[in-house]
């Protein structure tokens, strides 16, 4: 065998060991979830939801019109997904709408307002009304999406009655030519009603925020967690470890060190990226259009508020400072911490892209039980909680995170109070035990 194949072989082992083969497995998986989670949102857009049609005309012929449109886009399922309700004028208010909408579990309601079919069908035709609720809910990626099925189910039975009439008695004028007046569009926003306003707009002006948050908490979680899994990976390869531990110091102060200044160094790359991360959503969506200013429907956070969400990020980052202490308790050498941020990294990973494309709401709720358990969700999820007034999901992440992070800090000071970190797994009294009990039966 060549000198050079044995170098080969040598450097393989070194590169494809079982813990960097494990790392490529999963990302390949996490990737894979990714595609498979897409999809499904996806599917969710062309797929039939809930329709409420108000009719407040005498006439059923708008109402047969949008059922005609529904079955050509969603083959044939108007009957099972579009909830007709007839009603007098007078009693269609936004609350009464909300009502309605929230009963037949639909987010797009069309009205049809009175005579209707008596301005079309007259000489000059005059437009008929109608008008369009909406319901927002933030539901990552594809939020707001499904508004537009109730507007191009709309803007096509325009188009067919516009067809119909030029067809049946030429020369009408421009009111036949668009025969449908849109009037207003309104959206329920935070129990609030705000006028012409879609959820598509909402969730496009909402989009850099979604990003971004998420993105941070999972960029600095990994990068604080690699330095200090890192840190103490050389330490002991160096032997500096040891002698730390033998100086005349409380190890707890040793620990409470080490996790303030790491959470500190956390909160300070925190607000480099969330300051670098602001100016690179505003030029990625500085091409999209958008008429929403969200200070106009409340949708901001005050100075309360931005203290609350660094609060989360420090107890997250304290959290992710825990485990990685944990952790770099077990490892040898500088070498083999660097798989060790492995863990932190798939945790930080999954809430992040769960949140970003699919959105809480969307969740069924074993969903959002096992999402919950993860800490760095929490974080992540705050600045829509605190803008939407989901205050209690607020308070129990708060919570959570400190819980998390007073066990993760027992655990670490337990760890270091113990001879493991200079002994090693291998010589604690349960490994120890273990081992007695085990040679003893082979014997």
């Amino acid at each position: 065998m060549s000198d050079l194949t044995n170098v080969m072989k040598k450097e393989l082992r070194e590169y494809l060991s079982i813990s960097s083969v494990i790392s490529v497995v999963l990302v390949v998986v996490i990737f894979a979830f990714m595609g498979t989670m897409m999809s499904g949102e996806a599917d969710k857009i062309t797929s039939p939801s809930d329709l409420l049609v108000i009719n407040c005309d005498d006439n059923s012929y708008a109402v047969d019109e949008i059922r005609v449109v529904y079955d050509a886009m969603f083959d044939g399922t108007s009957n099972e997904y579009v909830h007709v309700v007839n009603s007098q004028y007078s009693n269609v208010d936004s609350n009464y709408i909300h009502g309605l909408m929230s009963d037949n579990g639909c987010t797009d309601a069309i009205v049809i307002c009175p005579d209707f079919y008596d301005n079309i069908s007259s000489l000059p035709v005059v437009k008929g009304q109608m008008m369009l609720y909406f319901q927002f809910e933030a539901s990552g990626l594809f939020g707001g999406a499904s508004s537009s099925m109730a507007q191009s189910i709309v803007a096509v039975v325009n188009e067919r009655i516009s067809q119909a009439l030029v067809s049946s008695v030429p020369g009408l004028g421009p009111s036949a030519s668009s025969p449908i007046d849109m009037g207003s569009t309104y959206t329920y926003v935070n129990g609030e009603v705000v006028e012409n306003v879609t959820p598509i707009e909402i969730s496009s002006a909402l989009m850099s925020q979604n990003f971004t948050m998420p993105l941070i908490i999972m960029v600095i979680l990994t990068m604080i967690g690699s330095i200090v899994i890192s840190s103490m990976g050389n330490e002991k390869e160096n032997k500096t470890l040891e002698t730390l531990l033998t100086m005349p110091v409380k190890r707890t102060t040793i620990v409470t060190g080490k996790l303030i200044s790491a959470a500190i160094a956390g909160l300070v790359f925190g607000a480099a990226y969330l300051v670098g991360m602001m100016f690179y959503m505003e030029g990625m969506t500085a091409t999209m259009v958008s008429s929403v200013d969200l200070a106009d429907i409340g949708l901001t956070l005050s100075i309360t508020d931005w203290a609350i969400v660094m609060v989360m990020m420090f107890l997250a980052i304290l959290s992710a400072l825990g485990m990685c202490m944990i952790l770099g308790a077990f490892t040898k050498n500088f070498k083999a911490a660097q798989t060790m941020i492995l863990p932190l990294a798939i945790m930080a990973m999954i809430p992040m892209f769960i949140i970003m494309f699919m959105g809480w709401e969307s969740l069924p709720t074993i969903g959002k039980v096992l999402l919950s358990l993860i800490p760095f969700t929490h974080p992540m999820m705050v600045v829509d909680n605190l803008m939407f007034g989901n205050m209690t999901m607020v308070a129990l992440g708060i919570g959570y995170l400190f819980a998390f992070s007073a066990l993760m800090v027992f655990i670490t000071v337990r760890l270091y109070k113990s001879d493991i970190l200079i002994t090693g797994i291998g010589q604690t009294r349960f490994v120890s035990a273990m081992k007695k009990i085990f040679s003893k039966k082979a014997e």
